[in-house]
């Protein structure tokens, strides 16, 4: 009996056709995983940024006493030339200030002047550069009213942005989604957004994703920006 020695083998036809069929899987699902992988280096960010300035501002804190302690002042607005609110010189004066106190307790790489975005044609804060990019691009500060009685008192807010680009959309009145912001409190700062209300009305809804920051520390995700559905003690994750 002759057995047959010859192997079996795909035709170049199939091989192209198998190639085709993993380019279009790879091309739908690549901007998937990059997306989700870019969410998450930006919630590592953001909790590393959280811990790290907690920690410097309670050092501040109990070296300096709280806020109102600080010989700060309140912030102010007022208008330009063509109407647009923008922060007083004084104010900004205010926030370097502000920064400059809290710069011996934490690790910077750069820090600039603040500045009015309208007065500067649009560009945006530097700010203050921590060592891993991440960067405080805003201020707003009330020291009249943070309370060292009251430990939920209103002090001020701040923000902080996880990289290196614009922290507004294109239309220059939405944050990015890689903005965050933190309130200001007598003996600590506050994620902002920590509510169900809060995250439903700002940035479940897109109307304010910088009031996301308290989802992100305590869910660890992004996911707002993909499902509608989300509830604060319900549903945390799309799928």
């Amino acid at each position: 009996m002759i057995k047959d020695f010859r192997l079996k083998a795909f035709t170049l036809a199939e091989v192209l056709i198998t190639l085709g069929i993993i380019g279009v899987v790879a091309a739908m699902t690549m901007p998937v995983l990059i997306q989700k992988h870019r969410e998450q280096v930006a919630v590592t960010k953001v909790k590393k940024f959280y811990s790290t300035f907690s920690q410097a501002y309670l050092m501040a804190v109990q070296e300096n006493g709280t806020l109102d302690n600080w010989g700060l002042k309140d912030s102010e607005q007022e208008e330009d030339d063509d109407g647009n609110k923008i922060h007083s010189d004084e104010s900004l004066e205010q926030y370097d200030k502000f920064l400059t106190i809290m710069s011996k307790y934490l690790k910077k790489v750069e820090q600039k002047k603040m500045h009015n975005t309208v007065g500067e044609k649009g560009t945006d804060n530097i700010g203050y550069v921590m060592a891993d990019g991440t960067r405080i691009v805003g201020v707003w500060l009330k020291p009249s009213l943070c309370n060292g009685l009251n430990p939920k008192a209103y002090c001020g807010d701040f923000y902080m942005v996880t990289d290196n680009k614009s922290y507004y959309e294109n239309d220059r009145k939405t944050f990015r989604p890689n903005i965050f912001a933190f309130q200001l409190r007598p003996y600590s700062i506050f994620p902002s957004g920590a509510s169900d209300s809060s995250f439903k009305n700002n940035c479940l809804s897109g109307k304010n994703r910088a009031q996301c920051t308290g989802w992100v520390i305590t869910n660890g995700n992004m996911d707002y920006l993909h499902c509608d559905d989300l509830e604060w003690n319900g549903k945390t994750r799309c799928k």
